[in-house]
């Protein structure tokens, strides 16, 4: 098969969730067929993004000149092993938390709105990872935005629906704020495509301006991560959802944000930029420290879970301040694991809901007698969370470490040592209010439909599993992402060369 045909498989990634969700929407309510037309589609999705993840690392990124324009002109679609990686874990949480969702209600008790515009949220989602443009990622963000929006108030009543006000308006915000961003990179370089942006921004280095660019960057991408302190919108908005849609919300959204600072501060640019890195390492700090305290607070489980949502993207963070391969790949690393465990925590959360009425501490209990299989979920993802050896978060959090201590930022490594025993004591306040304590304030209702919400934790629990006994070869696989991404000649001679590739009828 030609590079050309292969390069097509990046344009799929965005456009088949396009196709599915307008094909849904030509029937006016679900149907078991809508949803096994929504399964094969993400299945094939994923199968798609694994395909593409063994690919891109044998031979090289995918690059698609979409209509034929050559670089700058047009959109240029990449995959690397990093894209390639979010990608997979995309279309994974994707498929989980849907089949969750048919798990906990019948098709004719589902809202026709939540398949279609969970596939145009993905498809946001993934033009974020494939995109090679600075003015195309804003659209990418604004496709996601928007159906994030729809999803958020779908299924919210009046007064919930308020709640959704900061999440709105800092993201709209933050919109405004990316637009003109992208203004002011077009002022210095002329344009915004990443490879020509590579070459262009090393004649900078040491300007003032290029520092400022990389702040207003580190807002933006900042704001959509949720770091300190700009996650206020997170904990407060991420409850309202249903619990599917939580979960994916968790696991995916703001993780789009830190893989846009891995792409922006490793690829696009310089290296120079230490007083910026510094400045990523102590907000990162900041927010570990910040978003655990606010989750020991708490005590309603799916609103000590979005708190911990902020706190870990501080990990994440952390490692990019750190910049290093090393580093990076710790980040990548942590990525992987964080969106499995803490999208099946927030599933552990909907099964505690429909059990007990309720998520608030003081009138849940019992569930560890009557469900042990949704505990073990609970257990094994909070303490893989929490950090404790030899599950995946133990080994994203190592090597954090290990790097932090190698470049001597003792302060920032003790914030995350304090950050993760406060995770586990906030994980230890769920387990004892929702499981062991004997009784919960009304009758459990452990029905099948939750039985089967479990079994969907329990495969998330495998996969969780498997990478962190499996660490050594996900590690692998993390580094060569890594140095890929940090690898900014190799980047641009990928896109670049693409140019040599003659369509015939196509535009020159």
């Amino acid at each position: 098969m030609s590079s050309t045909l292969l390069a097509n498989f990046a344009g799929l990634t965005v456009m088949i969730p396009v196709i599915a969700a307008l094909l849904m929407l030509l029937g006016p309510r679900p149907t078991g067929l809508r949803r096994s037309f929504a399964t094969g589609v993400l299945t094939a999705l994923l199968g798609l993004a694994l395909w593409m993840v063994v690919h891109v690392q044998a031979t090289g990124p995918l690059v698609l000149r979409v209509g034929g324009w050559m670089t700058p002109y047009g959109i240029v679609l990449v995959v690397d092993t990093l894209a390639a990686i979010m990608l997979s874990l995309s279309s994974f949480t994707a498929l989980s938390c849907a089949l969750y969702g048919f798990a906990e209600t019948s098709a004719k008790e589902e809202h026709p709105l939540r398949l279609p515009l969970l596939l145009f949220l993905l498809s946001g989602i993934n033009l974020s990872f494939v995109t090679g443009d600075l003015f195309n990622l804003f659209v990418a963000f604004e496709v996601m935005l928007l159906s994030s929006y729809a999803l958020l108030t779908l299924e919210s009543g009046a007064n919930e629906s308020r709640r959704a006000l900061p999440y709105l308006t800092l993201n709209l915000v933050g919109s405004a704020v990316f637009l003109a961003t992208c203004g002011f990179a077009y002022s210095l370089f002329g344009t915004l495509n990443f490879a020509e942006i590579i070459g262009r921004a090393d004649l900078l280095v040491g300007d003032v301006r290029l520092t400022v660019l990389a702040i207003l960057l580190l807002l933006v991408f900042g704001l959509k991560a949720g770091v300190f302190p700009l996650y206020y919108w997170l904990p407060i908005s991420y409850p309202l959802l249903p619990a599917p849609m939580a979960a994916f919300y968790a696991g995916m959204l703001t993780k789009v944000g830190v893989y846009v600072l891995l792409r922006v501060f490793g690829t696009v640019m310089p290296p120079q930029l230490e007083s910026v890195h510094t400045l990523i390492g102590w907000t990162a700090g900041l927010t570990m420290v910040i978003g655990v305290l606010g989750a020991v607070a708490q005590g309603r489980v799916q609103t000590i879970l979005s708190f911990h949502i902020v706190s870990q993207i501080g990990f994440m963070v952390l490692a990019i301040g750190l910049y290093s391969p090393f580093a990076f790949t710790a980040a990548i690393f942590y990525i992987i694991h964080h969106i499995i465990v803490k999208a099946a925590l927030f599933l552990v959360g909907g099964v505690v809901i429909r059990a007990n009425g309720s998520d608030d501490l003081s009138r849940t209990g019992g569930l560890w007698r009557a469900a042990p299989w949704l505990g073990l979920v609970f257990v094994i993802q909070a303490m893989s969370l929490a950090g404790l050896p030899p599950l995946s978060g133990f080994w994203g959090k190592f090597m954090i470490i290990q790097e932090g201590l190698t470049q001597g930022e003792w302060v920032l490594i003790g914030l995350s040592l304090v950050a993760s025993v406060l995770t586990l004591m906030s994980m230890l306040k769920i387990w004892l209010g929702a499981f062991w304590r004997g009784e919960p304030a009304q009758p459990l209702n452990y029905d099948w439909r939750a039985k089967r919400m479990t079994a969907v934790g329990l495969g998330m629990v495998a996969v969780s599993l498997v990478i962190g006994f499996g660490a050594e070869s996900v590690v692998k696989v993390a580094r060569h992402a890594a140095i890929e991404t940090l690898n900014r000649p190799g980047y641009v001679n990928a896109v670049m060369s693409a140019n040599s590739t003659v369509y015939e009828g196509k535009h020159p």
